[in-house]
């Protein structure tokens, strides 16, 4: 199995930060958005050859899935894990998809899923 560790919880999920933070390797990652009441919710978990770039990509007007682009006009944050074979990441999606239930996510990416450990809900907001 090549799957890392879930990286710690950043926010806010902007340009910035992604280029600051995230590897510009193969793996999965999660978007969450800060509800009003302080709580936390995953709308949306990917996979990608290069997350970085990928998750600037979310943030680009050539981002096509409206509900991210909704849910992004919001405090947001991320997280993501190292996951080198197209394979393993595709069972995690599933897994967390199947978790996680993301709004964003608009459909069901199939598959096996691989159960993995659930990255850390962030802390509600004080």
């Amino acid at each position: 199995m090549t799957i890392g560790a879930w990286s710690k919880f950043h926010t806010p999920y902007n340009e910035t930060e992604v280029r600051k933070l995230v590897p510009k390797t193969a793996g999965v990652y999660t978007l969450w958005v800060r509800y009003t009441s302080g709580n936390w919710k995953c709308f949306y978990v990917g996979k990608a050859e290069n997350r970085e770039e990928s998750l600037i990509d979310h943030l680009s007007a050539k981002e096509s899935n409206s509900c991210i682009t909704e849910q992004i006009e919001f405090t947001c944050g991320f997280c993501w894990l190292e996951v080198t074979t197209e394979e393993e990441r595709s069972g995690v999606v599933k897994y967390l998809y199947d978790s996680l239930k993301p709004e964003c996510n608009l459909k069901n990416p199939g598959g096996k899923p691989l159960k993995i450990p659930l990255p850390v809900h962030p802390a509600p907001a004080r």
